[in-house]
């Protein structure tokens, strides 16, 4: 059975910690998660879209920062399946003043638009909720698919774990015993923080994230590194 938003553990995950959770990132991140999201849009608008797509916006932090930047042509999505977490971006928008913002409530499993619509799709640490031990991770590739343009291209923003062994067993360490009990305080709900270290340790290496684009039809063109390794930016091509 597929884990679609209404029975996915995360839509209850999200539903708990939708009030913290920028906090609990711009902690866990000392505040370089809006830096990343700033490069990830620049890197977005270099291509010149006309119509973007930010699949699992969350509380709207990427696709706000892709409006911000680009012209009043460009039209801008904010996709997620929470409503709680698409009311704070509604919000966040309206504050920014950034312009128009297109948000859509739905089910990454199937996107409510035409094949081929999107000149470029974003997502900001979304990617694993979507692929790592989850049912639906094909449907939801084939989705992201569909949904660009042939030589559209799609930009994942993800947590990573670094590949020098040193730095990888401080990065674990911090993971499981600062991570954890922060946002677990902070919000709450231990279990959605326990979630997110367990996917991140044991999520895709670069190497295999690349093979499973490929698979799907993305070939890789670019890839940038963040703080040491715990974080990516992939950029695909939708071939």
């Amino acid at each position: 059975m597929q884990n679609t938003a209404t029975n996915y553990p995360l839509h209850d995950y999200y539903s708990k910690i939708y009030k913290r959770y920028d906090l609990v990132n711009r902690l866990f991140t000392f505040g370089l998660d809006k830096k990343w999201r700033r490069e990830a849009a620049i890197r977005c608008l270099e291509f010149n879209p006309k119509k973007v797509i930010d699949l699992c916006c969350g509380t709207g932090d990427l696709v706000i920062a892709i409006k911000k930047s680009s012209g009043s042509s460009t039209e801008v999505v904010g996709f997620d399946f929470n409503e709680s977490m698409l009311k704070i971006a509604r919000e966040k928008a309206l504050k920014t003043k950034v312009g128009e913002v297109e948000f859509v409530k739905g089910d990454a499993v199937s996107i409510p638009f035409a094949s081929g619509i999107f000149d470029c799709m974003t997502i900001g640490f979304g990617f694993r909720n979507l692929t790592f031990d989850n049912d639906g991770s094909v449907q939801y590739l084939r989705e992201m698919h569909r949904i660009l343009k042939t030589g559209g291209h799609i930009l994942i923003l993800e947590s990573s774990v670094p590949t020098q062994s040193i730095i990888r067993f401080y990065y674990t360490l911090y993971l499981k015993f600062i991570l954890v009990p922060l946002g677990g305080l902070i919000t709450g709900n231990w279990r959605a923080y326990n979630y997110l270290v367990r996917s991140t340790l044991s999520f895709f290496s670069l190497t295999d994230l690349k093979e499973l684009l490929i698979e799907y039809r993305f070939r890789v063109i670019s890839v940038q590194q963040f703080f040491l390794g715990t974080a990516n930016l992939i950029i695909a091509v939708k071939e």
